[in-house]
């Protein structure tokens, strides 16, 4: 994360990261970077000196015009964080300036994955579970540390060269990067912040990227407000039917944070508060209106997902409201994505069935009769993307050869039902039951264990 000030006009704001996507010649500096990283001994990234060199070598004009242009959430004109794909703000590049790459990148660029990616997001989610479960006093402020030999004793089939990477890479993101120490040997003791808990609901790259791109807005809004200054308008014209969308989702996953703080007995939150929470109170950039959070709460009144506790004549959709179990069901399987769910819950199958032909089959014709059974795309997406993580993780989960081969051979038969268009629900579950099977099994390292299960788990709750 980088801290920018009044006049940095370096980079190309966006609203989120993971909405992005990089052209040939920013994916191309981007993973030099990665590789250069990867090869060197000790892991550090390369100066700036030596990328502009390796890049105009490569064929690349204008290096320095490349790095400016990738996008970064709040990369411009106004005080407060950014966050981009690189560390590197090239307002204030030196020759000597290292190059480092935030765990965006490992999204944009899939050979990023292995080394920062996953890692990181295999030491978030132990840091999660550290802090859920440190000790608390009642007179004492809770403190976690995390050292390295603690966590290869957690992650024991993680590679050394990677865990004294482990701080590096906290650095450069948004607000985790808690202070640390390291020994001559290259052992480390790192702070474990609070803000950990942030992404406690982020079990993939993408929700990650998503979470820290939406709490760089928060605070660079609350950081704007404070000093006075006018949030900027939107670049590029309002894509008003996402917009309309994302409301709804909006909505939805705000109430489903409210029930998890919700204590009995306590009124039902008002629906309009959800303006007051930065992360879910804007998308593309502008702010939702009080009109449109009315209109997503009837929407997702009329389909079941929220229930209401009062409404009023001027409004078309309850005031107070709370979200319901089909409404859950909606943010834990589907991401908040209201209009998937909905169009998985109304689409019956559809059914084609071809009576004995020797000929061409014309539309409209009387002689046929359709019986097929397709399944709903939003399903094996999942599913296929569960495969992958799999695959990334199989080296962590496990040295044994047999047991690796053993549970690829489950996930490929899974990816082939999944791509399949032939194949049902039934059959997808029976294959998903297999894959949990093998990876239940497989006990060495239980927070990448965990990780995985739940992508098969949300996945399968998708079909």
């Amino acid at each position: 994360m980088v801290i920018t000030a009044p006049g940095d006009t370096d980079n190309m704001s966006v609203h989120d990261l993971i909405e992005v996507r990089l052209d040939r010649h920013q994916a191309q500096l981007l993973a030099m970077i990665g590789r250069q990283q990867a090869m060197d001994p000790e892991g550090q990234w390369p100066v700036w000196s030596w990328v502009e060199y390796q890049a105009k070598a490569n064929g690349m004009n204008d290096p320095r015009g490349v790095l400016t242009s990738l996008p970064r959430v709040g990369g411009s004109e106004t005080i407060g964080p950014s966050y981009g794909f690189s560390s590197a703000v090239p307002r204030i590049l030196a020759a000597d300036t290292r190059i480092a790459l935030t765990v965006a990148a490992a999204v944009a660029v899939e050979e990023q994955r292995s080394d920062l990616g996953i890692p990181f997001l295999m030491v978030l989610r132990h840091m999660i579970n550290m802090w859920r479960s440190a000790p608390r006093f009642p007179n004492e402020v809770a403190e976690v540390t995390l050292t390295s030999e603690a966590l290869q004793q957690a992650l024991p089939h993680m590679r050394p060269r990677i865990i004294r990477l482990i701080p590096g890479y906290f650095s450069c993101e948004p607000f985790l990067g808690g202070s640390h120490s390291r020994q001559q040997d290259g052992s480390w003791t790192m702070e474990v912040r609070d803000t950990v808990m942030h992404y406690e609901h982020a079990t993939d790259l993408l929700g990650y990227v998503r979470e820290a791109c939406g709490r760089v807005r928060q605070v660079r809004r609350e950081v704007e407000k404070d000093w006075g200054i006018e949030p900027a308008e939107p670049t590029q014209p309002l894509d008003t039917v996402r917009h309309i969308s994302a409301s709804r989702s909006a909505l939805l996953l705000w109430l489903w944070h409210q029930k998890q703080h919700h204590v009995p007995g306590e009124p039902m939150p008002s629906v309009l508060d959800v303006l007051l929470d930065e992360r879910f109170a804007m998308d593309q950039g502008v702010r939702f209106t009080d009109a449109e959070i009315d209109r997503a709460a009837a929407h997702l009144e009329q389909h079941a997902l929220i229930n209401s506790g009062g409404t009023f004549d001027q409004k078309i959709g309850p005031v107070v409201a709370e979200i319901t179990v089909a409404g859950e069901d909606c943010v834990e399987n589907y991401n908040g994505d209201v209009s998937a769910y909905v169009h998985q819950k109304h689409s019956g199958a559809v059914t084609f069935h071809i009576a004995t032909n020797t000929g061409n089959i014309a539309a409209n014709s009387t002689a046929v009769t359709q019986h097929s059974v397709t399944q709903d795309a939003a399903g094996p997406a999942k599913i296929l993307a569960a495969v992958s993580l799999i695959r990334q993780l199989a080296p962590a989960l496990t040295t044994d050869t047999d047991q690796q081969q053993n549970l690829l051979a489950s996930v490929d038969d899974l990816q082939a039902a999944a791509e399949d268009s032939t194949s049902d629900g039934v059959a997808v579950r029976h294959l998903a039951d297999g894959v949990c099977s093998a990876l239940r099994n497989l006990t060495q390292a239980p927070d990448v264990q965990r990780l995985a299960l739940e992508a098969v788990e949300q996945a399968v709750g998708s079909l």
